[in-house]
């Protein structure tokens, strides 16, 4: 933060009577008044969205699409049974927020800034960019008007919340009416969207449905496409522009988790000619093991949730394994896990740093051959700030093993011989197969897996094959850890 002052002084009383509010309420008024408001709108629009996904799902050909895709079991159900299925999975989907530069992206763009651990421990929670301003942060100093316009016309358009006194200028109190976004992990990735940071913090699921309204597509993206009366930071093409038409999003009122059928449909009407239909997503979604193009992953849900994202919301954190396992930067991850009681998990996402993967842009384009990433992967519970944060004892001693690939994979990535991205994707498979060998992977939560899906957020399959869940041990509400399911 920045020198003293009145506006640093007024944001710090905003944020300390916020803090020290009751968990189970932390919004404002107009927050609490808005979260009721959509939520009596999308039990409508959702009952009705059912009514047409039920035709699309029972129209010719849709059984075949889901064949040639690959789900045989999701094309062998009746309408009726998928759309059950799909409203079972998305109860129990992952919302994340995604923030922070790996070690590679810090090296090679040493004046880039971004939201990162130490600023959580600042404010006590995931601060939004309003807060950053309002607090003259260097996280936002390179944030043209034309950013902050873009920002502020999806949260006053889409989203409906209040416009500030000063358009652009929030006073404290204004600031904290602002959302921080969540995206919806349709495609289920291990890292969620690290194209926005190398750490994705898994939202308990009763903070989103208390407290996040939803849209069927990106907001900035959208606002930056439809809403001609905003200048966007880069004009369309024609191309993007006929790709995703408008209107699916603009049509569909907001919705809430347990009333989000008609943000679904938006969603796929607004993909659908580039591969984001239906019958992709119920692939991408519901199939245990499915392959997502890189493009593909951008086609999420976005949730703005209402009030702040503290250490106590979190239900689990996790680490890009080649953006920072090995690094100083995954050793304060580390610290800052055990320091907060969240569990920490690594995800092999693509295998390379993102700074790798994500120069080529020819990788975003649609139906894209090459590149496939996968839906539903495993992921790896940290020894030292992983276990011993959930209600299970840790099923393997692999501390030793361990740390002997954390210190291999330090030592390569010093090594100027790795070249400026650092250890080939070669080297993270290897590192990872010896965890595997050693760990208990964990895969994401399916419908029924668990009693709860507030605190619980995957699966181990023991020795037997007997299936036992995996839940943030503390998070302000011990009962709704879940039951073992067999």
């Amino acid at each position: 933060m920045a020198h003293s002052s009145p506006w640093r002084l007024a944001a710090i009383v905003a944020l300390a009577v916020l803090a020290s509010a009751d968990p189970a309420d932390v919004l404002t008024p107009a927050q609490r008044r808005l979260v009721a408001e959509v939520r009596a709108e999308a039990a409508e629009a959702s009952h009705k969205a059912e009514a047409q996904l039920l035709g699309i799902m029972g129209s010719a050909g849709f059984g075949l699409r889901l064949r040639l895709l690959g789900s045989q079991e999701l094309a062998k159900l009746s309408p009726q049974e998928l759309l059950e299925r799909l409203r079972a999975n998305l109860d129990v989907m992952e919302w994340t927020n995604n923030f922070g530069l790996d070690a590679v992206s810090r090296r090679l763009n040493p004046g880039n800034e971004a939201m990162d651990l130490d600023q959580i421990e600042l404010f006590g929670h995931v601060p939004t960019e309003w807060e950053l301003k309002v607090n003259h942060s260097r996280l936002v100093e390179n944030m043209s008007h034309l950013e902050w316009g873009v920002l502020d016309a999806a949260e006053t358009g889409l989203y409906r919340l209040p416009a500030f006194g000063k358009p652009g200028s929030p006073t404290a109190e204004e600031m904290v009416t602002r959302p921080k976004y969540l995206a919806g992990n349709l495609r289920r990735l291990d890292t969620s969207l690290e194209m926005y940071g190398a750490y994705a913090a898994v939202i308990r699921n009763d903070v989103v449905r208390d407290r996040a309204v939803l849209l069927g597509t990106d907001s900035g993206g959208w606002v930056s496409t439809c809403n001609t009366s905003v200048k966007p930071v880069r004009a369309p093409n024609w191309l993007e522009r006929l790709a995703a038409p408008c209107t699916p999003v603009s049509l569909a009122p907001l919705g809430v988790t347990e009333s989000q059928m008609h943000t679904v449909l938006a969603n796929t009407q607004t993909f659908h000619e580039i591969g984001g239909s239906l019958p992709a997503l119920l692939h991408q979604f519901l199939t245990p093991v499915a392959k997502v193009r890189p493009i593909e992953a951008r086609f999420y849900m976005e949730g703005a949730l209402l009030g702040p994202i503290r250490p106590v919301d979190i239900k689990l954190l996790v680490g890009s394994f080649p953006g920072l396992f090995g690094t100083p930067e995954g050793l304060k991850l580390r610290a800052f896990c055990k320091r907060h009681g969240v569990p920490l998990a690594w995800g092999f996402s693509a295998g390379r740093v993102w700074a790798d993967e994500g120069r080529n842009d020819l990788l975003l384009l649609p139906f894209e051959p090459f590149e496939k990433w996968t839906a539903g992967a495993a992921r790896l519970m940290d020894p030292a700030a992983g276990w011993s944060a959930t209600n299970v004892t840790s099923p393997t001693k692999a501390d030793s093993a361990w740390e002997d690939v954390w210190a291999e994979a330090a030592a390569a990535r010093q090594k100027k011989s790795t070249g400026a991205y650092g250890p080939k994707k070669a080297a993270f498979e290897r590192w990872w197969a010896a965890l595997v060998e050693v760990s208990a992977p964990v895969l994401p939560l399916r419908a029924a897996d668990c009693a709860s899906a507030d605190l619980c957020f995957g699966t181990y399959a023991h020795p037997g094959g007997r299936k036992e869940c995996v839940c943030r041990a503390s998070g302000g509400d011990s009962a709704k850890v879940a039951d073992i399911i067999i």
